[in-house]
């Protein structure tokens, strides 16, 4: 988006942002291009890359494993190891099972949805009124989004999330290394930041947006500009690391799920549009939207029957032909707002009543049209 084109948007000059622009220029060209397929197994050990750089108490460290550290998944040998584990991570994260794993990242780990509801302001998009909030809340939300705005032009909507998925996955990691979760909940958990993690096209661009997150959680938590300065070598240094070994990042290895069907976007890629929408929020897209991209060319919104929490909406290309629609394989059931990072166009119409129907024009404006008739 065109910077001057922002809302609210008034970056803090901290210098902070340019040794992140060196390391994706020094990393340019390292993309999807060049990706070379792993493992499920593997995708994960390498998400977690900066915790294994991390000396983990009962966890063999990088000069103690072999050719396959970064891709592998450790398990802690004997007793005595994941003894020394599962205490270091009470001791340090109040962790001794899943349920408290899970709840110290609900609540500690936030860095990129906070940076959401940021990027919903700057782009005219707020998720809710300031005025919600109590004065010092206010304040602080408005110094924490002013730092984070520094860093805009280069994560865009890919925000802090590599730091949440590192941050989480190391977690997973260590607890099914010492035994706190099974082999069964450690494949549940990392299921969504491997999907999450889709977002990135590149290991560069994880590692700048995993660099950038740590600079806003030393900030939210009170550090100031020298010492960030100072972290911000050591976590620079650790992405090098990782970004220059061959048997880690810089290996250009990369795990894609299988999917149903090849949407154009992965659900990290989604923004919040329908900020404060009212209602079932359910609708039908034919996959020439949602797969081959094309422009919402039809729609119309019929009365529910409200069994379901169904909007109404039905979104077409408009020359889907009666065949392709009566499959319903060619037939997405999602919510509204996937519809709109589709083609944000469709938002003025949204609030129109039941019974209403709309096309695109020759001038690619959408005109009232006539309601379907159904023949059964």
């Amino acid at each position: 988006m065109d910077i001057s084109a922002l809302h609210d948007f008034h970056p803090y000059d901290t210098g902070l942002e340019l040794p992140v622009k060196d390391l994706l220029a020094s990393y340019q060209g390292q993309g999807a291009a060049e990706r070379g397929m792993c493992g499920r197994d593997a995708f994960i050990a390498l998400l977690a890359g900066v915790a294994a750089l991390r000396r983990t108490p009962g966890i063999p460290g990088p000069g103690e494993a072999g050719e396959e550290y970064f891709t592998t998944l450790p398990i802690c040998a004997e007793e005595e190891s994941r003894e020394a584990c599962r205490a270091h991570l009470e001791k340090i994260f109040g962790i001794t099972d899943k349920d408290s794993m899970l709840d110290f990242c609900r609540q500690e780990i936030l860095c990129h949805s906070q940076y959401l509801d940021f990027e919903g302001f700057w782009e005219g998009r707020p998720p809710f009124s300031m005025y919600q909030l109590q004065d010092g809340a206010r304040e602080f939300f408005t110094v924490a989004r002013d730092f984070s705005a520094q860093f805009y032009e280069i994560v865009g909507h890919r925000g802090y999330l590599a730091w949440d998925i590192s941050e989480c996955v190391g977690h997973l990691r260590a607890g099914f290394a010492c035994g706190l979760i099974s082999r069964r909940e450690l494949d549940d958990l990392a299921e969504h930041w491997i999907t999450q993690a889709q977002i990135f096209g590149s290991w560069p661009e994880y590692a700048a947006s995993l660099v950038c997150g740590q600079m806003y959680w030393d900030f939210r938590h009170g550090t100031k500009l020298p010492q960030l300065q100072e972290g911000q070598k050591l976590w620079m240094r650790l992405v090098h690391t990782l970004l220059e070994d061959n048997r880690a990042w810089g290996s250009g290895l990369w795990y894609v799920p299988p999917r149903r069907k090849e949407f154009l976007l992965w659900p990290p890629q989604l923004k919040k549009y329908l900020t404060h929408w009212d209602g079932p929020a359910g609708c039908f897209v034919t996959d020439e939207i949602t797969i081959a991209g094309r422009k919402v060319g039809w729609c119309y919104r019929e009365q529910p029957d409200g069994e379901l929490p169904d909007s109404g909406w039905r979104f077409f290309a408009g020359d889907e032909s009666e065949s392709y629609i009566d499959d319903p394989s060619h037939t997405e059931v999602c919510e509204l707002n996937t519809v709109c990072n589709y083609d944000p166009d469709i938002l003025p119409l949204l609030d129109a009543p039941y019974g209403s129907a709309f096309a695109r024009g020759e001038d690619g404006q959408f005109e009232p049209a006539g309601f379907p008739v159904r023949t059964d």
